[in-house]
């Protein structure tokens, strides 16, 4: 094919095209002209963008071939009955870099996701949900809810197992939630999403929608799970169970890891499922949907030095329930009178106290030191045992939307609801 000169705005979607500036050269895909910027994807699969009045040529080696009808791929992926349905949510699986703030948004069509994981659309009739495009960091409680109605409505339309692609950053929050919410479950609820922004050559969306796929196709479990990356590679993923996981690094791959409990699978790139637990909770024959949450509840971070005014300052703002991560076995500084009173000032008012460890691994036990037996002496503390953080800021507002009796708010918390407590901890269990 002949080269020839061309103006910018002449350019196409996938023109493969080669930019020369300042004795460089580049050779990529032609992504998008934005302002006084052209993007261009490079063979190593990064984007770059080159400023348009530092290029001295562009020349088209190749003209990009045209996309498929829009029309006839949405009226497949809308099929009734599906056999998935994807609800899309947001988060960085959801972002392409946006070269005006050299950040990434959430900008992508659900027509990308079959773009970059290809085999993805060879895995049944597929329904695409685009429910909102949020960064996890700004999800709100409100969010869960709309998400748990969206999966539940798509299991009653027929669909045998929902994918939710997220933010990863309060993705363990989102699980958590769904787990109480939708409870019982018919089909598992797969929640997943990426490290790398779905236009950089080290992505690992493509890999997590697919294994995805083939989870909420395969996997025997009727709960809310986490399927991401294992590893660094992307032979397989875990399949984690959604209120016993968490995010344990900023960027790497494998950011995920099963706390408390062994991964509950192995999902494989070629399809194959390894079940590694015997904890999976089977499929019930009907999903139950339980909205109610009450959103009036804070989380606090026990430290050294740490006073009774934070405490106090949410008691006289009428907070329905807190969550303190406190130390070890679940100690508080109780040297410092004021925690102490403010624990008294909480228990009059009969607002719960629930007390995890920020230890992450392990379970509190109000038995082992004098401290502890002193803290659980209040009426309205109640200990829950190896439950995650994350988890008993969820699984509170969930006992609250649906009691405001002390008592059964206790109880529910104490009650191991979707396999958010587990009585006995193995020793291979710790750092997966």
């Amino acid at each position: 094919m002949n080269s020839k000169r061309i103006e910018t705005k002449n350019l196409s979607f996938g023109d493969v095209i080669e930019i020369k500036i300042d004795n460089q050269t580049f050779n990529g895909e032609f992504i998008k002209g934005e302002e006084n910027l052209t993007v261009i994807k490079l063979k190593s699969g990064y984007d770059i963008a080159v400023p348009n009045d530092s290029i001295e040529n562009i020349t088209i080696i190749e003209k990009g071939r045209k996309p498929e009808e829009k029309e006839q791929k949405e009226e497949r992926k809308n099929d009734k009955n599906p056999d998935i349905t994807i609800i899309t949510t947001g988060g960085t699986i959801s972002s392409k870099i946006d070269y005006k703030t050299g950040g990434v948004s959430p900008s992508v069509d659900s027509d990308y996701y079959f773009q970059i994981s290809p085999d993805l659309e060879k895995q049944g009739k597929i329904a695409v949900v685009n429910l909102m495009r949020k960064l996890s960091e700004n999800m709100l409680p409100s969010d869960w809810i709309k998400i748990a109605k969206e999966a539940y409505s798509s299991i009653k339309n027929g669909s045998k197992g929902i994918i939710v692609t997220s933010g990863t950053d309060t993705m363990h929050f989102a699980s958590s939630a769904l787990s109480f919410l939708l409870n019982p479950l018919s089909v598992p609820v797969v929640f997943t999403g990426s490290q790398r922004s779905t236009d950089r050559g080290s992505t690992d969306a493509s890999t997590n929608l697919l294994l995805s796929a083939f989870t909420a196709k395969n996997f025997p479990g009727g709960e809310s799970v986490i399927c991401m990356h294992a590893n660094l590679n992307d032979e397989y993923n875990y399949v984690l169970r959604g209120n016993k996981a968490r995010k344990m690094h900023t960027e790497r791959r494998d950011a995920f890891r099963p706390i408390n409990i062994k991964p509950l699978a192995k999902v494989y790139t070629d399809g194959k499922i390894n079940e590694l637990s015997s904890y999976i909770i089977t499929k019930k024959e009907n999903t139950r949907l339980n909205d109610r949450i009450d959103e009036n509840v804070k989380l606090i971070y026990g430290y050294p030095s740490m006073g009774g005014d934070i405490i106090n300052y949410y008691i006289d703002n009428k907070v329905h329930g807190m969550v303190i991560s406190a130390t070890g076995f679940g100690n508080l500084p109780l040297e410092d009178k004021t925690v102490v009173s403010a624990l008294k000032k909480a228990e009059k008012e009969g607002v719960p106290i629930v007390i995890t460890s920020q230890t992450i691994y392990g379970a509190t036990n109000k038995f082992v030191y004098s401290t502890l037996r002193e803290i659980s002496g209040f009426d309205n503390i109640v200990y829950v045992g190896d439950m995650t953080t994350e988890t008993a800021f969820v699984k509170l507002m969930f006992a609250l939307g649906n009691s405001k009796k002390l008592e059964e708010v206790k109880e529910i918390m104490s009650r191991n609801l979707a396999g958010e407590i587990k009585e006995r901890r193995e020793i291979d269990e710790f750092l997966i």
